[in-house]
């Protein structure tokens, strides 16, 4: 059952980046409730998985869209979820996600560096709409892409030092360093980088610090996200107060992205973000490619 719920997801979000491992995990959890519709055929050709307050997913195949089949599942779903005490319904993101709100071609607040996926439109947002619910975020969520080959930034490889602070890959002794500099710039990043496996030399994720003094003060996690499709991703930037405004993170992303290149992934991708984002990423070269309608009822 879990094989044909990723299935399902993959038709049916093929923008979005999750690789598969991720998402079976995530539709195979032991909480998971699932209202699945099948045709004649006994195929899966319908679904909605709930997760406490969350809706995690639902779909329907392209073919059988327009048969009320979406608004069924949808008010099971929602029926569920209200019984079971909860007096907010989520779309996306919850105890984990799929992808973390509604995919969509609509911005709600002015944004920059924009260049959407072809045939992205407001269909699946407008769904949710038209049956109460709004977007819950005071600004844009969104997705942002580089295709690496339009990558020219020189002078920005790891151990580059740019105006005193230099740039390069936390070691294990860096490591209450970095979660002490996560705690000071943003404490929600700080759980991401106690994982010891991000400061070991491999073929994984690793953590881009900008030092000056043996102090870190700011970082970034780069590595590969979908590595059989040549994309990678750079996130979770942060840097210490009293050492913003000197380009630190901006120049954390083009070192990173360098890295990427350098290793030789195809696209660089930055997921789940946020306005405002979109600037500095963009100075790079990112281009929002995706919104997400953080759908809330």
């Amino acid at each position: 059952m879990v094989q044909e719920l990723a299935s399902i997801f993959e038709r049916n979000f093929p923008l979005v980046v999750r690789d598969r491992t991720s998402a079976l995990r995530i539709l195979g959890d032991e909480g998971n409730i699932v209202f699945e519709e099948r045709n004649a055929q006994n195929d899966l050709i319908g679904v909605a998985v709930i997760n406490k307050g969350t809706i995690l997913m639902i779909c329907v195949d392209q073919g059988y869209r327009r048969q009320g089949i979406g608004s069924r599942l949808l008010k099971k779903a929602e029926d569920v979820i209200r019984e079971n005490g909860f007096e907010k319904i989520n779309i996306g993101c919850g105890f984990d996600y799929l992808a973390p709100g509604v995919p969509t071609s609509k911005r709600y607040f002015p944004a920059e560096n924009e260049d959407l996926y072809p045939g992205l439109d407001e269909t699946a947002s407008d769904f949710f709409v038209h049956r109460g619910y709004v977007h819950s975020w005071d600004c844009n969520c969104f997705d942002m892409r580089f295709p690496l080959s339009e990558f020219k930034q020189n002078g920005y490889g790891i151990g580059v030092e740019i105006e005193e602070i230099t740039y390069r890959f936390a070691l294990p002794s860096d490591r209450e360093g970095v979660c002490s500099c996560m705690d000071n710039a943003f404490p929600e990043f700080t759980g991401y980088y106690r994982e010891d496996t991000l400061y070991q030399e491999g073929e994984g994720s690793r953590i881009l610090i900008a030092v000056r003094e043996d102090k870190v003060v700011g970082a970034l996690i780069a590595g590969g996200e979908d590595a059989a499709k040549g994309l990678g991703s750079v996130g979770c930037v942060a840097v210490r107060e009293g050492w913003r405004g000197r380009h630190i993170a901006k120049n954390l992303v083009l070192v990173g992205t360098r890295y990427l290149k350098d290793n030789g992934f195809r696209e660089a991708y930055l997921s789940y973000t946020y306005s405002g984002l979109d600037h500095m990423y963009g100075y790079a070269g990112y281009r929002i490619c995706m919104y997400f309608m953080m759908a809330v009822k």
